[in-house]
């Protein structure tokens, strides 16, 4: 089996990880207690990709929860789920990042990581066959990024051959309580354009609208947050969890999203989002599953999608009376609508998996490749630079360990990737075929 590897990193990298495996169990029929009680063997047809049959026939989730304050790790041990967990897969420090990216990179999460990859190896070697990383975790906090960061490096060394993904929440600069977050998030940014293959992007702001606009909560919270989270990772990672078409695994999911290996930014979406006094009156069909795909208010990330250009799209589709005709019917109109990139061919895919979520009949969750994220990045960058040309707090990252140079690089590296989806967006059919004939001449 082809097992993958949950690595969750900070307050809200493991507040995350903890919603997901509440809904994954759920979705597995696995109790508190860690034994089966589903309804059907497809529940446990693949379920060793994320889980771990011990002795007693229970299940363990194959996940690593690490921060450097025992906080969240209390919490999650705290939780309804909390006797499922492996106690010796949760790992914390005693001093907390306070918020610096230094102090999860250089001194405390130098200290702490070692004793880190030991868990990580022994974990990997009960493994048959690794295929690949998933982290969770924010790239603007102490332990998130900093922590985060190093983790992703050291994996990437040991095992430069398999898949690394990261589910990571983007700085909300208009919610932030943290005056040093663009500094964190652009520090972090460097390492998932370097050692990850696909990062999925959520930010704040957007959860908080859709709870507030579109779920019309009256009081939303960050459970309600992590909850819309882990529906998402939940159905991105169906194909993976049970039997279904396309994106059977994380080398094949970034093989059809990922064009060049540095574009690998991916928005989200999920549909059906539906306030629950409206939802009697509504009737989720295909139409509407498809239209909310794209539509900028099902989106994770406050970005519009319209103002850029998808390089690819994949629908995962959810539910045993969707219609895959209809489905491939509408997804080809849908793209015409859209901002598709033309010189790449069959770049709006469609996945399928019978096995719906609790409580909807059907369902989807979009992953597109856009080249608005660039705006996200603009959006930090700029605050980056606010702060950075003026030398704030810079003092208690150089008092860690780093250097001036460390954040200079970083701003350049975020151009350059800037930059790589700005080219790409302006190439047409001719131009790209020309330079291919300018490439080949060049290797000739």
């Amino acid at each position: 089996m082809r097992e993958i590897i949950t690595i969750q990193v900070g307050q809200a990298g493991n507040s995350i990880g903890r919603k997901f495996w509440e809904v994954a169990c759920d979705e597995h029929g696995i109790a508190p207690n860690g034994l089966f009680h589903g309804e059907s063997d497809l529940q446990l047809e693949r379920i060793n990709v994320y889980f771990t049959e011990a002795m007693g026939g229970r299940y363990v989730p194959r996940v690593i929860a690490t921060d450097l304050e025992a906080g969240s790790i209390d919490t999650l041990r705290r939780s309804p789920f909390g006797q499922i967990y492996n106690p010796e897969l949760l790992v914390h420090g005693t001093t907390g990042a306070s918020n610096n990216y230094a102090k999860g990179y250089f001194t405390e999460g130098a200290e702490l990581l070692p004793s880190l990859m030991d868990v990580l190896r022994k974990v990997a070697e009960e493994c048959d066959l690794i295929q690949g990383f998933q982290f969770l975790h924010s790239v603007s906090g102490g332990s998130g990024g900093g922590l985060g960061s190093s983790l992703i490096d050291n994996v990437r060394t040991e095992y430069s051959d398999r898949i690394i993904k990261s589910y990571s929440i983007f700085p909300s600069l208009s919610m932030s309580q943290v005056v040093v977050e663009p500094y964190n998030a652009v520090l972090t940014m460097t390492h998932l354009i370097e050692n990850t293959d696909e990062t999925f992007c959520f930010d704040n702001s957007a959860l908080f609208d859709i709870c507030t606009k579109t779920l019309r909560l009256q009081s939303n919270t960050m459970e309600d947050i992590n909850h819309i989270m882990a529906m998402v990772i939940s159905g991105i990672t169906t194909c993976f969890r049970f039997p279904g078409q396309l994106n059977m695994d994380l080398r094949k999911l970034a093989v059809n999203m990922i064009p060049f290996p540095t574009l690998h930014f991916l928005t989200t979406s999920f549909s059906p989002l539906k306030a629950r006094s409206v939802q009697p009156y509504e009737a989720f069909t295909e139409q509407l599953l498809v239209q909310q795909m794209f539509d900028p208010k099902n989106q994770m990330l406050a970005v519009d999608p319209r103002q850029g250009k998808y390089f690819t799209a994949t629908g995962i589709f959810r539910g045993r009376t969707l219609s895959l005709k209809l489905l491939h019917d509408l997804m080809a109109q849908m793209k015409q609508g859209q901002h598709f990139i033309e010189w790449i061919p069959n770049n709006c895919k469609v996945a399928h998996c019978d096995i719906s979520p609790r409580g909807l009949s059907k369902s989807v969750t979009c992953i597109g490749n856009n080249t608005v994220i660039v705006k996200e990045f603009e959006h930090f960058l700029g605050a980056f630079l606010k702060l950075l040309n003026r030398r704030a707090y810079i003092h208690w990252f150089i008092g860690e360990g780093m250097e001036e140079m460390d954040f200079q690089e970083a701003e350049q590296r975020i151009k350059d990737l800037m930059n790589d989806y700005r080219q790409y967006e302006k190439v047409t059919i001719d131009n790209k075929s020309q330079m291919s004939e300018t490439s080949e001449s060049d290797s000739r």
